[in-house]
């Protein structure tokens, strides 16, 4: 008996790393060669930007793909597959709009190699920040922002206001957005339409792939139409209670090295 998925998606914070933000290189190796064998992809489909990712899988990323920033930057093999910026203007309304709104909160907005925070945010918390980007740098003033593509931005906030944030300004905005919780203190905001979801659905069109062939994994409300677009989608057990309601299955915590021992149990079945 052959495996059911010709690909593999995991997010990354609690879901595919514990809690101390590490998984286990040996196994993953390990994996790897097995799922190189069959011919299955491995992404990594992340809110997190890939000068980030390409530090946490060093020596591993020419292996493996990723779907980063929740679907707005794609990359196949450390190239470039798509992107889906944000119009400059807009975000700086964005940032302005929610500051006024709800008081100023570090914000991170992630242009294709570097993301920018504000001098405003304590340093302390800028360096816990700037882990989550890879390479980050700081500015007195958003409008200094350079003139690059900007394909998110992250609200260190509590994340039950993305609901109320998304509305207030597609309400008054041409140019929409998503906003999604993607932990219980961040609200990430990507292009309207743009998700882990279409960002899957994009990558694996290009290799001859539909939602049929994936099995997916996730915990955030980011994550929720990727599992909803996977034929295979668990949802981890310490997982938001509404990320449940659309998965298939219940993987076990990341703490209890979940994915690996799904994906495992596929692999010991066949």
């Amino acid at each position: 008996m052959s495996l059911p998925f010709k690909a593999v998606a995991v997010d990354m914070d609690g879901t595919f790393l514990d809690d101390r933000k590490q998984f286990n290189h040996e196994q993953f190796d390990q994996l790897l060669n097995e799922f190189a064998k069959r011919g299955v992809h491995f992404i990594v489909a992340s809110g997190r930007p890939y000068a980030r990712l390409k530090q946490d899988f060093s020596g591993f990323c020419d292996r493996m793909d990723f779907v980063t920033l929740n679907g707005s930057r794609l990359i196949i093999k450390g190239q470039d597959a798509g992107g889906f910026p944000l119009a400059r203007e807009y975000v700086l309304s964005l940032i302005r709009d929610v500051h006024d709104e709800y008081g100023k909160m570090a914000t991170m907005v992630f242009e294709k190699d570097v993301a920018y925070l504000h001098t405003e945010v304590p340093k302390e918390e800028r360096d816990f920040l700037a882990y989550f980007a890879g390479k980050s740098a700081v500015l007195d003033d958003w409008n200094d922002l350079p003139h690059e593509d900007i394909y998110q931005i992250t609200f260190n906030m509590d994340s039950t206001h993305a609901s109320n944030i998304e509305k207030q300004f597609n309400d008054n905005h041409v140019n929409q957005i998503s906003a999604f919780a993607s932990a219980t203190s961040a609200i990430d905001v990507n292009v309207q339409g743009i998700s882990k979801g279409t960002g899957l659905e994009r990558l694996l069109k290009k290799m001859g792939m539909t939602g049929d062939d994936l099995i997916a994994f996730g915990d955030g409300g980011n994550d929720i139409a990727m599992l909803d677009f996977a034929k295979y989608s668990y949802a981890m057990a310490n997982g938001m209670d509404k990320v449940k309601k659309h998965a298939r299955f219940i993987a076990p915590a990341n703490t209890e090295n979940g994915v690996f021992r799904v994906l495992q149990e596929y692999l010991d079945e066949e």
